[in-house]
C-alpha cells in the first residue's frame, strides 16, 4: 500500500471516479466545508450544461437538480449508496483530530449486503480500501502551518491514519487550487522550512523546500484516471 498524490480533480471528476471506482470501507476526507464543496459542484457542472436546461429551484435537500449524469440524483447519496464514508474537514485542526482518532470501527456507514458474501468466496482477495484527502495541500496554503514542517506532521498522521486501519493513503489536490494550473506546478510549489514564516510580494522570507520534496518522504506521484479516459471513453 504505497501512500500515493494524484494528480488534481474537480469535485466532478473526484465523485465520478470514487463512485465508478471505490468501494466500502473507503473514507474520503473533503478538506473544505459541506457549503463550499456542494458549492463547487454546483458550479462546475453549471459550466457543463445549458442554462435551459437547469432548474434553479432547490429541492427538499436544498440541492439545485442539474441535468446531468452524476446529478439524477444529489451527488452525496450516490456515493454513500456505496458505502463510502465522508467526512468535511474544515481546518489543519479538524484534519489532525480525525487522523489521530481514525478507525473503521468508527464509522456510521455499514457495509453493503454483498459485501460479506463476496468476502467469504474461498481465495477472494479484495482491494484494500483507501482514505482519501481531497485539498489536503489548500487546507494548509492559507494558515500558519503552510511549511515544510507543518505538512510534515499532517502528512506523516495521514500516512500513519490509514495504515494503522489498513488503508491505501491517496492524496489529491482540485483543480487550479491556489492559482496553480498543473500537476507539475502544484509539486514546484515553495513553502517555507518553518511553520510560521512571514510572506513577501515575491514569496517567503527566508530558506524554503519545493512540496514534492516535503511529501517525497512518504508519497509516490501519478496521473489521475480523469486525465486519461474513462473506460466509457475508451469504449466509443
Amino acid at each position: 500500500m504505497t501512500p500515493t498524490v494524484i494528480s488534481p480533480a474537480s469535485p466532478v471528476e473526484l465523485l465520478h471516479y470514487m463512485i465508478t471506482y471505490q468501494r466500502y470501507p473507503t473514507t474520503l476526507l473533503i478538506c473544505s466545508s459541506d457549503d463550499e464543496f456542494r458549492a463547487a459542484i454546483a458550479e462546475e457542472l453549471k459550466g457543463q450544461i445549458p442554462e435551459e436546461q437547469l432548474q434553479q429551484e432547490p429541492d427538499e435537500f436544498g440541492e439545485v437538480i442539474i441535468d446531468h449524469p452524476l446529478a439524477a440524483l444529489p451527488i452525496f447519496r450516490r456515493v454513500v449508496a456505496r458505502h463510502l464514508r465522508v467526512l468535511f474537514v474544515p481546518s489543519v485542526i479538524h484534519l489532525r483530530a480525525i487522523l489521530s482518532v481514525f478507525s473503521q470501527a468508527d464509522s456510521p456507514i455499514p457495509p453493503p449486503p454483498e459485501e460479506d458474501s463476496e468476502n467469504t468466496k474461498q481465495g477472494a482477495r479484495p482491494r484494500p480500501p483507501s482514505l482519501f484527502a481531497y485539498g489536503f495541500l489548500e487546507l494548509h496554503r492559507d494558515s500558519s502551518e503552510w511549511s515544510a514542517q507543518g505538512l510534515s506532521s499532517s502528512a506523516s498522521m495521514f500516512v500513519a491514519a490509514a495504515r494503522r486501519s489498513g488503508f491505501n493513503p491517496v492524496m489529491v489536490e482540485p483543480k487550479a487550487a491556489g492559482g496553480l494550473a498543473n500537476f507539475e506546478h502544484v509539486l514546484r510549489e515553495h513553502a517555507p522550512i518553518l511553520s510560521g514564516g512571514a510572506r513577501r510580494d515575491e514569496g517567503w522570507q527566508g530558506r524554503t523546500v519545493e512540496v514534492r520534496r516535503v511529501l517525497d518522504r512518504w508519497f509516490r506521484f501519478q496521473t489521475g484516471q480523469w486525465d486519461t479516459k474513462w473506460p466509457e471513453d475508451n469504449a466509443s
